[in-house]
C-alpha cells in the first residue's frame, strides 16, 4: 500500500499530467484490496474484477477532479461498495438492498514457516474464519474492512455511511463473539 504522500503525488500526477505510469502504480496498490471487497459482495470472482475495473475506468475518465476528493480511499471504496450493491440489486429484482440483507464473504490468507505452524495456524485461521462467517453481514463488513484492509473506523464509517459509534459497537461485537468461538473451541479441546 502506499502512504499519504505518496498517494497525492500519484494523484497529482495523474489530473495534472495524465500520467497513465502513476495511474497504473495507483491501481496496482487499491486494486487487491478493492478486488477482495466486492467480491465479498458479489461473489463472483469475474464480476468483483469487473466491478473494480468500472471504478478506476471512471477515476481516469474523471481524472481532471481527483484533487477535489478529500480521502480517495474512502471514495473508492464507496464506489466499489455501491456498484457492487447496484450489481445486486439489479440481479436479485429489488429495489433497495441494505448491508444487513448481504451474504458476505470473508477470506483471509496467511504464511508460515515450518509445518507445525502451518498446522496451528490453520487450525486457528479455520476457527476464526467460522466465527466471522456467523457474524451479522454489517458486522462481517465492518471486521474486514477494518481488520484485514487495514482501513480506520472514521473511513469505514465514510464508505458505510454509519457512525464511527456504530462502527466501534460492531467492532466490539465481532471482537467478542470471536472470542467466545474461540474459548468454545480451546475448552472443547482441552476437554479431549
Amino acid at each position: 500500500m502506499i502512504d499519504l504522500i505518496q498517494q497525492r503525488l500519484l494523484l497529482e500526477r495523474i489530473a495534472v499530467f495524465s500520467d497513465q505510469a502513476a495511474y497504473k502504480k495507483f491501481f496496482q496498490a487499491f486494486y487487491k484490496d478493492l478486488n477482495r471487497f466486492a467480491y465479498s459482495f458479489v461473489k463472483s470472482n469475474e464480476i468483483a474484477e469487473e466491478i473494480v475495473s468500472d471504478v478506476f475506468v471512471n477515476l481516469w475518465k474523471n481524472r481532471v477532479r481527483l484533487l477535489e476528493i478529500e480521502n480517495l480511499k474512502v471514495y473508492l471504496y464507496v464506489a466499489v461498495k455501491n456498484l457492487s450493491i447496484k450489481h445486486i440489486t439489479r440481479n436479485s429484482h429489488n429495489d433497495v438492498i441494505s448491508l444487513d440483507e448481504l451474504s458476505v464473504d470473508i477470506s483471509s490468507t496467511g504464511a508460515y514457516a515450518n509445518p507445525e505452524e502451518i498446522y496451528i495456524s490453520t487450525e486457528i485461521a479455520a476457527t476464526i474464519h467460522a466465527a466471522i462467517q456467523k457474524l451479522p453481514p454489517r458486522c462481517k463488513i465492518i471486521y474486514k474492512l477494518i481488520r484485514e484492509d487495514g482501513l480506520r473506523y472514521k473511513e469505514v464509517a465514510d464508505i458505510l455511511n454509519l457512525s464511527v459509534k456504530t462502527i466501534d459497537a460492531q467492532m466490539m461485537i465481532a471482537t467478542k463473539k470471536i472470542c467466545q468461538s474461540m474459548n468454545f473451541k480451546l475448552d472443547s479441546s482441552e476437554k479431549k
